[in-house]
């Protein structure tokens, strides 16, 4: 299992050293985004039991492009808290997630403890992911939703042996640049207009929610230049 915990703004030093704690018990790493905790105070320390050596070298990273990188995938972790879904990525399966865990490399971001990711975080993801609790009280603590991320990922059924290996998923990059692509030729065409970022990301939706594959991200990126050049031609 290959997985990166981003912590974006974290407020409570015990969160973070009882996150380094439950990364390291599972074997993930642990990636800090402008936390306003120092990861040096002594509850960071004493919650980390153990850890401190991952909270110490964690990396602080400039922002959520950065954590995805060449991941397979960076999902968000969000209860929406009454938050519209229109417009934001799919929601996952925790058994896809676990999928591109052990087939790639996939990232978990988690926003600060008040507030949570702001909408604007979540549309940079691919994906979201909820917990299965209960509807009228759906938050958990930081630390215990990192925790219970990581054990859900880690159990479930072994792919089996002799099984077709799962394809990894387009990277933040490839849909990146679909995302561009998809923008210029709707742009191009007049479909677009300036303030029309809401309707993109509708447009955009059903591309995540087929999980497109490294080769179709491509072909669908390469096909959208295409045709926005020869909108821009005629």
């Amino acid at each position: 299992m290959s997985v990166d915990v981003l912590l974006v703004r974290t407020h409570s030093p015990g969160n973070l050293g009882s996150a380094a704690r439950a990364c390291k018990a599972f074997g993930a790493r642990l990636l800090l985004l402008h936390p306003r905790a120092d990861a040096a105070h002594e509850d960071a320390e004493a919650f980390s039991s153990g850890a401190g050596d991952l909270l110490a070298s964690a990396p602080r990273l400039s922002s959520l492009e950065e954590a995805a990188g060449e991941a397979s995938a960076l999902l968000a972790l969000t209860s929406l808290r009454g938050r519209n879904a229109r417009g934001l990525p799919p929601a996952w399966s925790w058994a896809a997630a676990r999928r591109v865990a052990r087939e790639g490399r996939l990232v978990l971001a988690f926003g600060p403890e008040r507030s949570g990711l702001t909408t604007d975080e979540v549309r940079l993801a691919a994906g979201r992911l909820t917990f299965p609790t209960r509807l009228e009280f759906p938050v958990l603590n930081l630390a215990q939703a990192v925790a219970a991320s990581l054990a859900l990922l880690a159990t479930g059924p072994a792919r089996a042996r002799g099984a077709e290996p799962v394809e990894r998923p387009a990277g933040a990059g490839d849909l990146r640049r679909l995302r561009e692509e998809l923008t210029a030729a709707l742009s191009a065409s007049g479909f677009l207009g300036r303030d029309d970022d809401a309707v993109l990301l509708e447009l955009l939706s059903p591309l995540l929610r087929a999980r497109l594959t490294p080769r179709e991200a491509e072909l669908w990126t390469g096909a959208l230049r295409k045709i926005a050049r020869r909108i821009r031609g005629a």
